[in-house]
């Protein structure tokens, strides 16, 4: 009976935009891949606050990441390297 559904959360919030978000960007990773997510998007409020320790959790456990923020109300995904910078 079990019907997988592919997902990918792309406005995850990690203990560093607290009190929007309350778990270690590590964790968050780990659950993701334990749930079967394709991908993961880390989007702290106004910066990047756990993505390095996000992306390195994600390289070690083969999972897609994703660069984000939240700046205001607008939901920012990098695309590549430069959209990053």
């Amino acid at each position: 009976m079990g019907h997988s559904i592919e997902y990918a959360e792309l406005a995850a919030k990690t203990c560093f935009s607290f009190p929007e978000g309350a778990s270690h960007p590590e964790e968050m990773v780990e659950q993701a891949k334990v749930l079967g997510y394709r991908a993961l998007a880390v989007a702290d409020l106004d910066g990047v606050y756990g993505v390095v320790r996000a992306h390195v959790k994600a390289k070690e456990v083969g999972l897609p990441f994703i660069v984000g923020a939240h700046i205001g109300k607008t939901l920012l995904l990098a695309e590549d390297r430069e959209g990053y910078g």
